[in-house]
């Protein structure tokens, strides 16, 4: 049983790209979808598979260096709109789950709204 599937997608993801694997499977939750669906959007993955029991695959591209989770699942990191942080002045993405669902913190700077911040990568 996996108690933290956000820490689980990110070591999936980092040792996939570590061992030069072209894609990794991961567990699909509603949470992992969105943060594979924002991922792509940003560019780090080139494809995601639809989901077949209970997993999904994505394919990595050469491009990502580092996939870090913030917060254990006990001790989470809350910030303000203002207090949202910047990945290498702007290289690199902040994952914000906030009220309105998980989001970049560029976007969750332009509609002025904080949250939990879930990770970080560049």
């Amino acid at each position: 049983m996996i108690n933290d599937t956000i820490a689980d997608m990110l070591t999936r993801l980092r040792n996939a790209h570590l061992a030069n694997k072209p894609s990794v499977v991961l567990r699909a939750t509603r949470v992992t979808r969105n943060i594979a669906q924002l991922l792509f959007q940003e560019g780090f993955l080139s494809n995601i598979e639809p989901e077949a029991n209970g997993m999904f695959e994505v394919s990595l591209k050469s491009s990502v260096k580092t996939f870090q989770r913030v917060s254990t699942p006990g001790v989470r990191m809350y910030v303000n709109h203002k207090e949202l942080p910047r990945v290498l002045n702007g290289m690199g993405v902040a994952i914000i789950s906030t009220s309105q669902g998980i989001m970049t913190e560029k976007k969750a700077r332009a509609l002025g709204i904080g949250g939990e911040v879930l990770c970080y990568l560049w």
